[in-house]
């Protein structure tokens, strides 16, 4: 395998996708804030569906190794967390069209025993288990997260259309509009604290500073789908301790491996 092929495995993703556009206008209408987004909000229901599967079928081989029946049940396990990097990884494409690093070779072994042992020091199996599990709650909590905010500034724009609609009781008198504050008697009563939305203007207003967080945060909800690319990625290939050494073998200079060939 040359320099280039072991760079392309283990260096961090070129995002084609993912791209930070310096104009916010062209980064709200890219693929790539949009698939973000779709990327962060599937991760919510399948991670959470991964998670408990993986979690409960660990917990209950391992359990059920003192009567022996979990013996079996424990390579099964293993087996289908691979099974479920893989979909993982399948699932990436969304964000990363030219995929993750391909799956290194399931470690196997003569014998029950010998095989039980193997395909539990397997490198994709340990990272594999400890991304659908430990890494599940930090990952769901920044996903959530992310993409609430998200989604309440796209829908903020649209104040405009709806804010009329919404009926608020305020000391028995039913108010419409959207309240962004402390109005505990009404929008002109005492003590009232913050920014009322009820007429048209100040609508139009709400509606022009969510637009203006909305194309910012973009940003950072694009940079979320990164971090969980990069997370999955180190379950899929690991890490690679020679990466450095590696990366600047690749690169062109008197060092690199291109170089080497050529003055050969």
């Amino acid at each position: 395998m040359s320099a280039q092929d072991l760079n392309s495995l283990y260096d961090t993703p070129v995002w084609t996708r993912l791209r930070m556009h310096r104009n916010p206008l062209r980064m709200a209408f890219s693929s790539g804030v949009w698939s973000s987004a779709w990327y962060l909000f599937s991760y919510l229901v399948v991670g959470t569906v991964l998670f408990c599967v993986v979690t409960t079928m660990t917990v209950t081989s391992g359990a059920l190794v003192v009567i022996w029946a979990g013996l079996p049940l424990l390579i099964g396990t293993a087996y289908f967390i691979r099974g479920c990097v893989v979909l993982e990884r399948g699932r990436s494409r969304v964000v990363v069209p030219e995929g993750l690093p391909p799956l290194e070779p399931m470690n196997t072994a003569e014998g029950f025993f010998g095989n039980l042992k193997a395909v539990w020091r397997d490198g994709v199996t340990q990272r594999g288990l400890a991304h659908f599990t430990v890494l599940y709650v930090p990952l769901f909590l920044l996903d959530t997260v992310v993409f609430a905010v998200w989604l309440s500034f796209l829908a903020m724009i649209t104040t405009p259309v709806w804010y009329r609609y919404l009926p608020l009781d305020f000391d028995g008198q039913t108010v419409h509009g959207m309240a962004w504050g402390y109005f505990p008697h009404g929008p002109h009563g005492k003590d009232a604290v913050g920014f009322f939305i009820g007429s048209d203007l100040s609508a139009t207003v709400a509606a022009a500073v969510s637009l203006v967080l909305f194309l910012a945060f973009n940003y950072v909800l694009v940079a979320t789908a990164r971090v969980n690319v990069s997370v999955l990625r180190v379950a899929v290939a690991g890490r690679d301790p020679l990466g450095p050494a590696r990366r600047m073998l690749a690169a062109p200079g008197p060092l690199s491996t291109a170089g080497s060939s050529e003055a050969a």
